[in-house]
């Protein structure tokens, strides 16, 4: 290594010259790389639905949900799994444990599925997997209009899909709200019985009426001519003079249009898209991946608005989502944060080292930056304020060894060596400590790299980008900053190195007060540390991960009435008119019967239903002053909601970083007896609605829902000829509707729907039935009754077993992990949970998993940092004083925290992690330079003093660098990464201070005693 210094300070021309090369592909890198909002994450979670038509909940539980469940609880990784059981319809979600290939756990997936086939139920489809959860789209267009019909809405949203399709970096362009048309017959049952015909006689009338069977040809002498016979239903006044029936009596002809009304209408059951209140469809488009999405965006929107030139100007077009402008802002904001802290950093720097010096120090900077971006392009890691928080942090640190260096220079040539000279001794002379140092810092900051989940896939580059910026800025200062430094710098003036700041003389004369009183000073810091943890850290509020800072929520709307998507469509509407009221609210766009298409990496896709909507609200918090954040916002309109819609349930959604929960608080309620488990959610749900902050106390069971049960006389039955095959084929046939035929128009086909008019029992009760032996016709209540029942309408169940899950959402200022805790302290003790499990699975489970974790990986750290020290100091006792400045430093982080009311989020826990490097670096510095003036014939004490002196300059400046570094993003209000940007600060500033006090103190204390023991045993 030494040699390697020795070599490039006298080749420094061809070392700048290289460095030149590496800034400009670094500039080059930059602008390849890819622009993202947010970090791409996957989770190894399916999703497998299986149709089971005709089927009941129980049914569906028992005969489809329980083998798909029991086939997947063998699979390797398989942490849990949730089922929904619904009345035609099973859903299974499988969740795995973090750690697992998430390729390897789908293909599981998939192979179990495929295996559990064959034990199905007969009438059950084939199940489909859903493996692709992460498909985000990163555009929704919405065309809507007054005078529009969802027919036209979509013929221009066609005409925009042709041209965006044809744009690079857009993988695909799905339209989504096309309605699509069937031609419905309408039959009115009691002309159809007159006639003596079934619904079943109908349908067949239909298709034979509407089939083209080639008819072949004539050979002449000159060739052949085609024959062709009429088939095909060419309008539908050919289908409403559809001959049924002719009388034997009087020849009297029926047609369709006689016992039925032909019209053509949107299909049943199809998803409906609205923008603020008018028929809308979307264009949803999707970019390639590792592609810069803001350069494809303004192609996008160049196209559009080439195509909207001509266009009525009465349409309307707006971006639901357009995530180009999103990742543009972003990535400003950050990228202003970094020059900010670039800026406030190098003035730091001038400020402390002089014009000379700090310009040789501060190329730091830009050229680890720079490494860092060659590094990011080569691994694949986009431009995202991830990435950008990685570099604002590491952006204090990467001048850290040039100044070390850089000092050390300086002090050479001030003792009067030659420039080359200064800048081989004192290069070499930080070398060792330096690179222990920077080992610290990447030990710190590597088992970041081990969070597992989506939590460590979000955060992964704060933790690389940080180790390759600062492992640049270790080469940096080896090699650049001592290469320049031979040409640059000079002495210092005898005035000027006699002159000492007051900061310095202050830190002196605390320092020496501090070793004439060693026990007194250890016990205060002690004590501080003790009351931060039963005092402060306490009333910290504890969160998981924030919100999504964006101006959108979404609801989630589940009407009361099940399989009427009328009533459905009628309740969203309701909700969008109560929303419209509040000046806040902007647009509202709603899907009826599915889904928004996803366009947030971490939302789950809903399952299509026709009791559901999903409703997207674009707010704006400047039209009133109501509101300080949207999580108020999010909060009243629940209430609001609560308090106004009885007709379904609706749950205001916030974007969220991590894995989206259904609430804050989840208590789950588990075991074999629905009634019980029913019973005790109830009565959860009364306790929980007691504690201060809570809202939207609920819970996802549904209450069971009335049926019409047909109860057939076998007997009369079989004498009058009728099978169950004949009530359950003509029951289906009046009431779901048959697909008669298909009818061809303008290159476009829609189906024949025949169905009848039965809408009460009365009707149902007289609905004649045809029987497949005696061709008669026979009233159903001439051979069974009709009676009422209740029936379960969804089972949820978790790992197999029933399962309620009660849900609960902290008010603003309140902490959903105190609330857990008192319901598992408070209120659980005093219930009957006989032939009942309760457990939790909200915020406070996650935190506890994933703060746990990170917990152990800091551990780790400390102990592979404790042995590189070991190795450094060769002492078993000089690293543990290093140590020392880690608890320190909890001490300024809780303060800090709590001083400027920030959350112990994740990110904040990050930054305390983050801070084991850095506190440590600043004890190496120290204690290397103690060791250097005792071997230099210092006593201990006036080495601990004259150490602070030489070492103040580089302790001081590399602290103030970092946080000046911090403060744009500490100021920023982002509730994601301002708590770590204050956690970083205030732990750094409160250890730096201690660290010149307490570390030289205990140091004095421990090699005191041991240098007293060894002289008195010599």
């Amino acid at each position: 290594m030494y040699k390697i210094i020795e070599k490039v300070i006298r080749n420094r021309k061809m070392t700048l010259f290289f460095t030149v090369i590496i800034a400009l592909i670094g500039l080059y890198s930059y602008y390849l790389l890819p622009r993202q909002e947010s970090p791409k994450i996957s989770v190894p979670v399916a999703i497998i639905i299986t149709p089971y038509p005709g089927a009941s909940a129980n049914d569906v539980q028992d005969l489809v949900t329980k083998n798909i469940e029991d086939e997947l609880v063998d699979l390797d990784g398989y942490d849990y799994c949730k089922g929904i059981s619904k009345e035609n319809v099973s859903i299974v979600t499988v969740y795995f444990e973090s750690n697992v290939d998430n390729d390897t756990a789908m293909q599981d997936v998939r192979n179990a599925v495929s295996d559990v086939q064959d034990d199905l139920p007969d009438g059950a489809s084939a199940s489909t997997v859903n493996t692709d959860l992460i498909e985000t789209a990163g555009i929704i267009i919405s065309l809507s209009g007054e005078n529009y019909s969802y027919d036209q809405l979509a013929s221009f949203g066609e005409m925009f899909k042709d041209d965006l399709r044809d744009i690079d970096g857009i993988s695909k362009i799905k339209l989504v709200g096309k309605l699509n048309k069937e031609v419905k017959v309408d039959l009115s049952m009691a002309r159809l019985n007159q006639l003596g015909l079934s619904i079943e006689d109908v349908c067949t009338i239909l298709a034979a009426q509407n089939v083209q069977i080639p008819s072949g040809n004539i050979a002449y002498q000159d060739g052949k001519i085609t024959v062709s016979t009429p088939g095909n239903y060419n309008s539908l006044e050919d289908i409403k003079n559809t001959i049924i029936s002719v009388s034997s009596e009087n020849g009297v002809v029926s047609r369709i249009q006689d016992i039925a009304d032909v019209h053509m209408e949107i299909e049943d059951g199809v998803q409906k898209i609205k923008e603020n209140g008018q028929n809308a469809v979307l264009l949803t488009g999707y970019f390639v991946d590792n592609e810069n999405i803001v350069i494809i965006g303004k192609e996008v929107r160049k196209s559009i608005d080439e195509v909207k030139a001509g266009l009525p100007a009465d349409l309307i077009i707006n971006e639901v989502v357009y995530q180009p402008d999103t990742v543009s802002r972003s990535t400003n904001e950050f990228m202003l944060h970094l020059l900010i802290g670039i800026i406030l950093v190098l003035g730091a720097v001038f400020a402390a080292m002089g014009l000379r010096n700090a310009l040789v120090v501060s190329t730091a900077i830009p050229l680890s930056i720079l490494v860092a971006f060659i590094m990011m392009y080569v691994n694949g890691i986009p431009i995202h304020k991830v990435s950008l928080t990685a570099l604002i942090i590491a952006l204090g640190i990467l001048v850290d060894d040039a100044i070390v260096v850089a000092d050390n220079i300086q002090v050479r040539l001030d003792e009067g060596d030659e420039p080359l000279l200064a800048a081989y001794n004192g290069t070499t002379r930080c070398t060792v400590p330096n690179l222990s140092a920077t080992l610290a810092i990447i030990v710190a900051f590597s088992p970041l790299l081990g969070i597992p989940g989506g939590a460590g896939q979000f955060l992964h580059a704060i933790p690389w980008v940080v180790i390759v910026s600062v492992a640049a800025s270790y080469f940096a200062a080896m090699f650049v900053v001592p290469s320049m430094m031979a040409g640059f710098a000079k002495p210092k003036d005898e005035q000027h190195l006699n002159k000492e700041s007051k900061i310095r003389v202050f830190f002196q004369r605390l320092l020496k007060m501090g070793l004439k009183r060693k026990r007194e000073t250890v016990a205060c810091a002690l004590l501080a540390l003790i009351l931060i943890l039963i005092i402060v850290i306490p009333q910290l509020t504890s969160q998981f991960f924030p919100y999504v800072a964006k101006d959108l929520f979404y609801i989630k709307i589940n009407s009361e009435k099940t399989a009427d998507l009328d009533a459905t469509e009628k309740l969203v509407d309701e909700v969008e008119a109560l929303l419209k009221k509040e000046p806040e609210i902007k647009e509202c766009t709603v899907s009826v019967g599915d889904g928004m298409p996803k366009f947030y990496i971490t939302m789950i896709p809903p399952i299509p239903s026709d009791d559901y909507g999903q409703m997207v609200v674009k707010f704006d918090l400047s039209q009133s002053n109501r509101f300080d954040s949207n999580v108020e916002l999010a909060s009243y309109i629940q209430l609001l909601l609560d308090q106004n819609i009885s007709a379904g349930k609706c749950k205001v959604k916030l974007l969220e970083y991590a894995f989206p929960t259904d609430a804050k608080v989840i208590v789950r309620v588990s075991g074999k007896d629905i009634d019980r488990l029913a019973e005790v959610s109830a009565e959860l749900q009364r306790e929980i609605s007691e504690i201060p902050g809570t809202s939207n106390v609920r819970d996802n069971w549904d209450d069971s829902i009335l049926q019409l049960d047909i109860e057939l006389d076998d007997d009369k039955a079989s004498n009058l000829g009728i099978s169950k095959y004949d009530v359950q084929k003509e029951i289906n046939m009046a009431l779901y509707g048959y697909d008669a035929s298909i009818y061809r128009k303008d290159g476009n086909e829609y189906n024949i729907k025949v169905k009848s008019d039965i809408n009460n029992i009365a009707m149902l009760e007289n609905f004649a039935i045809k029987s497949s032996l005696t061709e008669n016709k026979i009233p159903l209540k001439e051979f069974a009754t009709i009676t009422y029942s209740t029936k379960m309408d969804t089972i949820s169940t978790y790992n197999g077993d029933q399962a309620i899950d009660i849900l609960a959402d902290p008010l603003p200022g309140y902490d959903g992990t105190e609330m857990e805790n008192q319901i598992e302290t408070d209120i659980l003790p005093e219930l009957d949970l006989t032939d009942t499990k309760v457990s939790f699975a909200g915020e406070r489970e996650d935190i506890k998993k994933n703060f746990t974790t990170l917990a152990v990986l800091a551990t780790i750290a400390i102990f592979v940092i404790y042995m590189i020290l070991l190795l450094v100091f060769n002492s078993f006792i000089q690293p543990l004083v290093i140590l020392t400045t880690i608890p320190l430093s909890l001490i300024g982080s809780a303060l800090g925290l709590y001083i400027f009311d920030q959350p112990l989020s994740f990110t904040a826990f990050l930054g305390v992690v983050a801070l084991i490097g850095l506190v440590v670096k600043n004890g190496i510095l120290l204690i290397d330079f103690i060791n250097e003036a005792r071997r230099e014939g210092y006593s201990i004490d006036d080495a601990c003093i004259n150490a602070v002196s030489r070492r103040f300059n580089a302790v001081i400046i590399s602290a103030l660098t970092i946080i000046l570094a911090l403060i744009p993003l500490a100021l920023s209000g982002s509730n994601l990464f301002s708590p770590m940007a204050i956690s970083l600060m205030s732990g750094l500033t409160v250890s730096t201070f201690l660290t010149m006090v307490i570390v030289p103190v205990i140091y004095s204390i421990i090699e005191g005693r041991l240098e007293a023991k060894i002289d008195s045993n010599p």
